[in-house]
C-alpha cells in the first residue's frame, strides 16, 4: 500500500512521453547541410589551433625544439657516469669546459683552450632503410 504513490511517480511521465507521436527520423539534421558542416569544420579549427598553442608553450617554455642553437655556449658531450651524475663537455666561447654535473650541484673538473679540443662532426643516424639494409647484409653474409 505504501509503494503505490511511488509507483504512480515512475508510471505516470512515462505515459505522458509514450503518448506523444515521434515519425522515426523527423527530427535528424542532415549530415551535409550547410550548418552541420560549419561546425564540424569550425571544431576542426579549433582543435588545431589549441594543438598549435600548446605546441609553442612547450616550445617557449621548456626548451624542447632547441637544437638549432647557435650562440656561443654549446653542450658538445655529455656521458651517463651513474644513476644521477653526468660529465658534460660544453663550448663557452673560446674554451672548453668539462663539467661534473649532480643533482643541485655543477663543478668544473677541468678546462681546456681552445685548439686542445678538436670538434668532430657526428654524422647523423641512418635512416630505418639504410639499417634495414645494413642488418639483412649481415645476416646474408654469415
Amino acid at each position: 500500500m505504501r509503494h503505490i504513490p511511488a509507483l504512480l511517480l515512475i508510471l505516470v511521465p512515462t505515459v505522458s512521453v509514450a503518448s506523444e507521436a515521434v515519425v522515426v527520423g523527423s527530427r535528424t539534421i542532415e549530415p551535409l547541410s550547410t550548418a552541420n558542416l560549419t561546425q564540424w569544420t569550425s571544431g576542426l579549427v579549433f582543435v588545431l589551433l589549441m594543438i598549435l598553442v600548446v605546441a609553442w608553450f612547450v616550445k617557449r617554455f621548456t626548451g624542447v625544439g632547441s637544437g638549432g642553437y647557435t650562440g656561443q655556449l654549446q653542450i658538445l658531450s655529455g656521458i651517463s657516469l651513474g644513476s644521477r651524475e653526468k660529465a658534460v663537455l660544453i663550448r663557452a666561447g673560446k674554451q672548453y669546459l668539462l663539467l661534473g654535473v649532480a643533482p643541485g650541484r655543477v663543478e668544473t673538473l677541468h678546462t681546456f683552450n681552445e685548439g686542445e679540443i678538436t670538434e668532430s662532426v657526428q654524422d647523423e643516424p641512418a635512416g630505418f632503410q639504410e639499417s634495414l639494409n645494413k642488418i639483412m647484409n649481415k645476416k646474408a653474409a654469415e
